[in-house]
């Protein structure tokens, strides 16, 4: 019997090294086993036994012989991990793997046919048969194949991998770069807007630059990621500060469900929204409401909507909440939108992204 062959997996790898999950290994051995089979049996000595008693026989053949490399497979799969090609040194990771294919092929395939005769002959036991050394030698030739191919798919995983880490890096870099906008702009309006007050209101002007620092402390101190819960108590800060700011300042209405307050949101997610609705409510023409901020989970998805006077004011994106836009793009993709429409003299604001509960909510 000379199996020759070729493994196959499909897996999505994970970061740092390659861990396949072992049934994805095992389901692929199988799956050659069970391509291997009939080929094995038409070309084994015949015997007169009964055909599902030959097809065992094989079977549990195949399975002994590839056993070894089944649990060979993560360590040659981790190899190619850490010597990997296509970064400028193919032909010292080429050597080293060949190398260790030519140790590893007749170590996996003379253990692998042994256990494989022996597991096999349980049914009727049996000696080893003559020149059994030639046949582990023909095992090992046809190995060939089945060591290129599996260190093959491990430079594929290897590969995937990478690509996918240099694009979660790309994408991480994008999102601070797009939130350092977002501080440099709230800060710039914020400080303009203090330094006009203080020529008029120099006691509201101190007031404001009070408030200004403890909302940019609590800023420096968040993470990257924060709850909604935290975020929303970041933006009365700066609506508060914007009161101060303003003569005729609109209060804000908040209504959140239980889940919504523990998702998990980005920092600086609705300070340029609130920031526009504050504008927007301050223009000429606007009637004397409220601005309401509603929260809610629906579908395994936050959905945020904020509604404020806009008055005479048109609607659009400043550069401040397009960048909002591409920044909850980077971090959600398509799943993440956000829809700003007018209703007469009230703008709506949509804000959807993917539900992502807090580390510890229940």
């Amino acid at each position: 019997m000379q199996p020759a062959s070729t493994a196959s997996t499909d897996h999505a790898p994970r970061h740092g090294t390659l861990n396949v999950p072992w049934r994805w290994i095992i389901a692929g051995w199988l799956l050659l086993t069970l391509l291997t089979l009939p080929a094995v049996h038409l070309t084994s000595p015949s015997s007169d036994k009964p055909l599902l008693v030959s097809l065992l026989t094989a079977c549990i053949f195949l399975l002994g012989i590839y056993l070894p490399w089944v649990l060979a497979t993560p360590v040659l799969w981790r190899l190619c991990n850490r010597w990997p090609l296509g970064l400028g040194k193919d032909a010292r990771a080429i050597s080293r793997l060949l190398l260790i294919g030519a140790l590893a092929i007749p170590v996996l395939s003379t253990s692998g046919w042994l256990l494989g005769f022996f597991l096999s002959q349980q049914l009727q036991p049996n000696a080893l048969p003559a020149g059994w050394q030639r046949a582990v030698l023909a095992t090992s030739l046809f190995a060939l194949p089945t060591y290129f191919a599996v260190i093959g798919i491990g430079q594929t995983l290897a590969y995937v991998q990478r690509y996918r880490r240099r694009g979660e890096l790309l994408a991480q870099a994008r999102q601070e770069t797009l939130a350092a906008r977002l501080n440099h702009h709230f800060l710039f309006n914020a400080l303009n807007a203090i330094g006009s007050l203080g020529y008029r209101d120099a006691a509201r002007a101190d007031a404001a630059l009070a408030q200004l620092g403890e909302l940019l402390r609590n800023l420096l101190d968040s993470a990257p990621l924060i709850t909604l819960r935290e975020e929303v108590a970041n933006t009365m800060a700066f609506v508060e500060l914007q009161q101060l700011l303003q003569d005729h300042p609109r209060p804000l209405q908040l209504s959140a469900t239980a889940d919504a307050w523990q998702a998990t949101v980005p920092t600086l997610l609705l300070q340029p929204f609130i920031d526009n609705a504050l504008r927007f409510a301050a223009a000429p023409g606007a009637p004397d409401d409220a601005i309401t901020l509603a929260m809610d989970v629906q579908d395994e998805t936050l959905q945020i909507l904020l509604t404020n006077p806009c008055g005479d004011a048109g609607t659009g994106l400043g550069i401040s909440l397009q960048d909002s836009r591409e920044r909850l793009q980077v971090l959600h993709g398509e799943r993440a939108s956000v829809l700003i429409q007018r209703n007469g003299q009230h703008c709506r604001t949509w804000i959807r992204l993917p539900l992502q509960a807090a580390a510890g909510a229940t």
